[in-house]
């Protein structure tokens, strides 16, 4: 079995994708923030790619459990119930409510992944319970890194490296080259994650406007065993239909 990893969602063959086991990466914040949410109780998260097209879809499922959430430009959308800071989706407001979220980079990765195998999400606070469920599928693993609009992120590739030495404890793969480069970064900064994220173009953004706090929490590594699971236009836990 072989691992990869693709740095951006530009150039990912459709054979990377077809019959392999996925694990989408948007370590900040979106994958780290759907893992928060399903860890804090919400029932179930709903991925969309505009702002409209979540206004819509709660519009039609006439659902008062759920709440809109997302971002742009890192910034929460008006009129939204939620951004996408992972610190806002606690169990007292999301515990029992459905989210329709949308973001600038997670959500299109995850609509990337939908020809997969199985599709899981990926974060540092999940990456040891992500490689188990993973691995249990014995098929080929591709990662993929949602990036910063079409381009290169250290902190997904970071989290990409994490995740690919999780794997490679839980079984035999081949690591072809951008998994081996992946774990190489990673284990030049597994001493201090949140360091090489805040470093980062993207993180640099996020602490001008004020979020440090959220890279802090995104660079906790191992605290939940939360698998997200993505089948059906819907993230669930792994092992709930």
């Amino acid at each position: 079995m072989e691992i990869d990893v693709f740095t951006t969602l530009n150039g990912i063959p459709d054979e990377a994708i077809a019959n392999k086991t996925i694990i989408v990466v948007d370590v900040l914040r979106a994958t780290t923030t759907i893992t928060a949410a399903l860890a804090a109780g919400c029932l179930e998260v709903i991925p969309v790619l505009t702002p409209e097209e979540a206004i819509e879809m709660r519009e039609r499922l006439g659902d008062e459990r759920v709440l809109l959430g997302g971002e742009r430009n890192a910034l929460k959308i008006p009129g939204f119930d939620l951004g996408n800071s992972p610190l806002e989706y606690t169990a007292e407001v999301v515990g029992g409510k459905r989210v329709i979220i949308t973001t600038t980079n997670g959500t299109r990765a995850i609509r990337r992944a939908a020809a997969g195998h199985q599709v899981f999400l990926g974060a540092m606070l999940n990456a040891a319970a992500v490689a188990r469920v993973a691995a249990g599928e014995a098929a080929d693993i591709t990662i993929i890194c949602a990036g910063t609009r079409d381009r290169f992120s250290l902190e997904d590739f970071l989290t990409a490296g994490l995740q690919v030495e999780e794997l490679a404890g839980q079984g035999e793969f081949t690591l072809r080259d951008g998994a081996l480069a992946a774990r190489d970064y990673y284990l030049c900064h597994r001493a201090d994650p949140a360091a090489a994220m805040k470093a980062s173009s993207h993180g640099q953004l996020l602490a001008e406007l004020g979020l440090s706090a959220d890279m802090d929490f995104c660079a906790r590594m191992g605290t939940t065993a939360v698998v997200p699971q993505y089948s059906g236009g819907i993230i669930k836990k792994a092992g709930l239909s």
